[in-house]
């Protein structure tokens, strides 16, 4: 009996997860969730060195960070998620433009990171890197604000639209 509430309670958990992964927002929340963890691991200086490659800027070895492995694997992420719903409007087209330049930009910064000198040019996309991501999350909150926010902010004319008519209504009868 207690083997059947669990298979139970994991099938009802598995279709609430399937219910919440096949919603249209839910790429946008992944984004923005991304996004906070990513600032979360630089913020508290938890960015850690993957690999050190043998070449060597300014008699410094150049190193591979978590960061920019992140970047790459979150941009390509969202590149693939955002492509399933990418029918849906400008903003996820948009996002699937940006990942696909982002990923671009990080397989450069990581390539660069094997090359010895060019530290500028590897600093250069790895800032375009991080502004394309950026970007992706700016899209991201403005669909999330669209779709949840505005309908909020548009409630209060409506009520005060209906308030005018039937001030004026009362008026013009007087």
């Amino acid at each position: 009996m207690n083997l059947l509430n669990a298979k139970n309670w994991i099938s009802v958990y598995s279709m609430q997860l399937r219910k919440a992964v096949e919603n249209k927002m839910f790429p946008h929340f992944l984004a923005t969730c991304q996004w906070a963890s990513l600032v979360i691991t630089l913020a508290f200086n938890l960015n850690t060195s993957v690999a050190v490659t043998g070449a060597i800027a300014n008699g410094g070895l150049k190193v591979i960070m978590l960061f920019h492995v992140w970047m790459l694997l979150f941009a390509a992420v969202l590149c693939l998620i955002f492509y399933r719903i990418r029918k849906e409007g400008i903003a996820e087209r948009s996002i699937i433009g940006i990942s696909m330049i982002t990923i671009l930009f990080s397989i450069v910064n990581i390539s660069l990171h094997f090359v010895n000198d060019f530290v500028l040019l590897m600093k250069a996309t790895e800032v375009v890197t991080w502004c394309l991501y950026n970007t992706m999350f700016s899209v991201s909150i403005y669909k999330i604000s669209t779709v949840f926010l505005l309908p909020v902010l548009m409630r209060p004319k409506k009520i005060e639209k209906e308030t005018l008519r039937t001030n004026k209504k009362s008026w013009a009868q007087g």
